[in-house]
């Protein structure tokens, strides 16, 4: 029985971050093998307590027990452990952590989640469009800008990229001659 003065607090934070996609379960003890979405190298090692949206949109609060890296993924148990069949249930799901628990990263780099959904205008302020996705190439990403029927790949480069202000989502660019027909 709780006492009246303790509080439960069982809020799920707004801003959640996907940092791994649940693949499958592993054993019979209900851990799962997670891939990880995060390019940060052993980001699964740290985590405590993760919030999993499930492939319904319904999101609980989990506590992680241990980590391991296994061929292909993560291994990832919980505590208290979970049945088999919540483990399922967490199948083709999310683990997610609050935005405010993301390291931050230096001047001018950005996370993907911080770019996608931008408006990107040129520097004589023509709307271009969304960013809808990203491709990373190795050497630099490139933007994919959706305006109604018309698609732009932009490349993620300080000659075209000119200012980027995540607090009011918005990207502005300089059009490279032959690069775009604007």
């Amino acid at each position: 029985m709780c006492p009246r003065n303790l509080r439960i607090n069982n809020s799920i934070p707004e801003d959640l971050v996907a940092v791994g996609y649940i693949v499958k379960t592993h054993g019979v003890k209900g851990d799962v093998k997670v891939i990880s979405l995060s390019d940060i190298p052993g980001r699964f090692k740290s985590l405590k307590r993760v919030y999993i949206q499930k492939p319904s949109g319904e999101i609980k609060k989990y506590y992680i027990k241990r980590t391991r890296e296994i061929r292909g993924g993560i291994l990832v148990s919980f505590d208290p452990p979970i049945s088999m069949e919540e483990a399922q249930a967490l199948v083709k799901g999310y683990i997610k952590i609050p935005v405010n628990e993301v390291p931050r990263l230096g001047e001018d780099s950005y996370y993907h989640f911080e770019i996608l959904g931008m408006k990107v205008f040129t520097i004589s302020g023509e709307y271009m469009g969304e960013i809808k996705d990203i491709i990373s190439t190795g050497s630099n990403d490139v933007y994919i800008v959706r305006k109604d029927k018309e698609e732009y790949l932009i490349p993620a480069i300080k000659d075209v990229v000119q200012e980027v202000n995540v607090k009011e989502r918005r990207m502005t660019i300089v059009p490279i001659d032959g690069l775009f027909s604007i």
